[in-house]
């Protein structure tokens, strides 16, 4: 079952778009530094350049576009009230920028202090959002949700996992003397939880809201929305306790977690092609990348370890998968937040005729979504061609990457200023907002 999404407590438009708008600014950046060190980024992911460039997309992007989602989904999927709104966003939102600029700076520089600025501003970013999801996820919520809701919870776990490991890792670069760690590992732990884990697991609980009702296909079947999420994260713990200490356990842990994240990929693949719609608009073009992009990443998995195909696959989870969902994610929220926004809030508090109203397709018109798509495909492209040639493609990869973010930033505000075209100086507080949206 999935529930109708109701918009009785829908935040102000400025909420979200604080965080989506900067996605495309981070990865734009990710790109530019890419195409200023050229192959040193692509040569191994333990290269500090390589690190920096990571945590622009995971943590300016990927997080940044995650958290703007969870403010906007929450209230208007399960009716839950965020505590804080506006002003909490507003501070997660400056706390991930400076964390995010300090810590990649960190990388590139190599110095100590920079770690150790870095990790306040991100601490604290992380605390808010988990806090302030902890509370309002305990408050009832009406049914239809369950799935999605769940899905959430273990991603806020596997967040707060993924943050004390960051936490620790940035303290043994700033404090090398004071802290020692199993680098390697406590790495690839925090690369394992804050991929399959935060960010996939919240894809699967947003996916299963945003497919069916913005790309208009049926349901996810109930085998994938019962017990699935629940499953891949005790297998990502299962996996974890056992590293270093029985590695056939471990293996098979990841191994059975890898199946389930190929089942959730193939089913969407299965849904996007027998959608209602038959021609693919710009945003079911990103979804199919994104999975085809997951099922790659997990196909690699199952090759000799090797130091181009580990950053390959890297760049197929994160650029591939979820940057490209985000972006496709980003392409059906946006337009459709501003038509709302427009539709009920016009500058003197009147509600506008449905005539005057522009048609949500045309708020970010689909020739220009489907452009950027094509500027971003050829990036992705160029990018896993760079890991095998990365002195010959790294930094035309990077020049079209920096393009395609800088045409999606475009496109977004492009979107936004529809909507704040209807900002209101006054709104009919007496007018509560009870309208539904089905797929």
């Amino acid at each position: 079952m999935q529930r109708a999404l109701s918009f009785d407590q829908n935040p102000p438009l400025a909420l979200p778009m604080r965080f989506f708008l900067t996605v495309p600014v981070f990865a734009a950046l990710a790109a530019a530094l890419l195409l200023w060190q050229g192959d040193a980024a692509l040569v191994t992911r333990w290269s500090p350049v390589t690190l920096a460039l990571t945590h622009l997309l995971t943590l300016g992007c990927l997080s940044m576009a995650m958290i703007g989602a969870l403010l906007q989904i929450l209230p208007v999927m399960a009716g839950i009230a965020v505590p804080g709104g506006l002003y909490a966003g507003r501070a997660m939102h400056a706390a991930l920028c400076a964390g995010t600029l300090l810590l990649a700076g960190a990388f590139v520089a190599g110095q100590p202090w920079l770690f150790a600025a870095a990790v306040m501003p991100l601490a604290c970013a992380f605390l808010v959002l988990v806090g302030c999801c902890t509370v309002g996820l305990w408050q009832q919520y009406p049914s239809g949700a369950d799935a999605s809701l769940a899905a959430i919870r273990l991603a806020l776990a596997a967040l707060v996992v993924t943050v004390v490991l960051g936490v620790l890792l940035a303290a043994g670069y700033a404090w090398p003397q004071a802290v020692t760690l199993p680098l390697l590992r406590v790495t690839d732990l925090h690369a394992s939880w804050g991929l399959l884990g935060w960010v996939a697991l919240l894809v699967i609980g947003v996916a299963f809201q945003v497919v069916p009702m913005f790309l208009v296909t049926e349901p996810y079947p109930r085998w994938l929305t019962g017990g699935f999420a629940t499953a891949l994260f005790l297998l990502l713990v299962a996996a974890s306790l056992s590293a270093g200490v029985a590695e056939p356990f471990r293996l098979a842990a990841l191994g059975l977690l890898g199946a389930g994240y190929a089942a959730f990929a193939l089913v969407t693949l299965r849904l996007l092609a027998r959608r209602k719609r038959p021609k693919a608009d710009a945003p079911t073009l990103f979804w199919r990348t994104a999975m085809a992009s997951l099922l790659g990443a997990l196909l690699l998995g199952l090759l000799p370890p090797d130091p181009r195909v580990d950053v390959a696959r890297g760049v197929l989870l994160v650029a591939g998968f979820a940057l490209s969902t985000i972006n496709g994610m980003l392409y059906k929220i946006v337009p459709f937040l501003s038509w709302y926004h427009l539709r009920h809030g016009t500058v003197d508090g009147t509600l506008p005729a449905p005539k005057d109203l522009p048609p949500i397709h045309r708020i970010i018109p689909d020739a220009q979504a489907r452009a950027q798509y094509l500027l971003h495909a050829g990036a992705l492209l160029l990018l896993v061609a760079a890991c095998a040639w990365p002195a010959l493609l790294a930094r035309p990869a990077g020049a079209l990457l920096c393009v395609s973010c800088l045409a999606w930033f475009a496109n977004l505000v492009r979107g936004l200023r529809v909507g704040r075209a209807g900002r209101p100086r006054a709104v009919h507080a007496s007018a509560p907002l009870t309208h539904g949206v089905t797929r």
